[in-house]
């Protein structure tokens, strides 16, 4: 089922035919997730600030092997400040969070639907947030408003490359995991990502202050051409949503950079106090992507403490063209 294009055929819609009106889908089926989204995404009325609707359809199975979904929209403040704004994948996780996860249920679909003529793939901070707590092999289905009945399907895990080795895991884990790959995690063997690393590990150990908040303290950092490395420090925030991560505040850096006429933006890492780099949070590549950094070059240690290959910030966010504005 992995990146197919599907219209369902005369004998699935025959499965499910009435006699008193249209044939529908098999019951718990991709097609019949979609359309129940889309049923969804049309009985509310659109948020008051994008004026675009997103539905979500969460498939998942019990330890019995019994089925059940959660649906959702997507929700924004009342104000100007649109960094409130909340997906509709990521509300139905907190309900799944609260209602099914400590039963030893397990996500098997996320359906996505918009108010777009076209199909959209979850942006990337629901991808980032889905993967912490589903498998990557979790079915990933979309459709656009123009055609309902004609689906994308993708594995959740081929939406973003580079995750975090800390997925999926609690804060003891993931400080006992950091504190083992730190020591025999190594710089990149590349001059300009290594240069970023080590002032990115190095700014990350001078945040002791902020591990109050939470226990893993990250720094980023930029290196130009012309091998001039910027970083900057993760501002933890006590109410989490609130922090802003190191990736995002390079950004002001690096525009005022090209404005400047500077030379350009080679790579970009993350890395915590452990010595573990990561690539940039998906909040950070989006940003990236969105303001002209998108062929900025990325990496990150994978869960044996080696180096993955670099990668364009653009290539780690596939199907996410429809951010790129500038």
């Amino acid at each position: 089922w992995l990146k197919r294009r599907h219209k369902m055929s005369v004998a699935e819609r025959s499965r499910s035919r009435s006699p008193n009106g249209p044939p529908g889908p098999p019951p718990g089926s991709a097609e019949a997730d979609v359309l129940t989204a889309h049923r969804l995404r049309l009985a509310y009325g659109p948020p008051k600030q994008s004026k675009f609707r997103v539905a979500s359809v969460l498939r998942f199975i019990r330890l019995d092997g019994t089925e059940g979904t959660i649906e959702a929209v997507n929700a924004e403040p009342h104000d100007a400040n649109i960094r409130g704004a909340i997906c509709a994948e990521r509300a139905a996780l907190c309900q799944f969070q609260r209602d099914e996860a400590s039963r030893g249920s397990r996500i098997s679909r996320c359906v996505c639907v918009t108010d777009s003529a076209k199909p959209f793939y979850p942006g990337p901070c629901c991808r980032e947030f889905l993967l912490a707590t589903c498998s990557p092999e979790v079915q990933v289905a979309v459709a656009g408003s123009a055609e309902p009945r004609e689906l994308s399907i993708i594995s959740l895990g081929e939406l973003l490359l580079l995750p975090s080795v800390y997925q999926g895991r609690g804060q003891d884990e993931i400080v006992s995991l950091g504190s083992a790959l730190g020591q025999k995690a190594a710089p990149p063997s590349e001059q300009q990502m290594a240069s970023a690393f080590n002032a990115a590990v190095a700014c990350a150990r001078r945040q002791a202050k902020q591990a109050s908040v939470f226990p893993v303290l990250f720094a980023a950092a930029v290196s130009f051409a012309d091998g001039r490395v910027h970083v900057a420090a993760e501002l933890k925030g006590i109410e989490y949503g609130c922090t802003v991560d190191a990736g995002s505040l390079l950004l002001t850096d690096m525009l005022r950079n090209r404005e400047e006429g500077g030379a350009k933006a080679v790579c970009i890492v993350q890395a915590d106090h452990f010595g573990v780099g990561h690539a940039p949070f998906a909040s950070a590549r989006s940003l990236l992507i969105e303001h002209g950094f998108g062929d900025v070059l990325t990496s990150a240690h994978d869960q044996h403490g080696a180096w993955a290959h670099p990668i364009s910030v653009r290539a780690s966010l596939p199907h996410a063209d429809y951010s790129e504005m500038l």
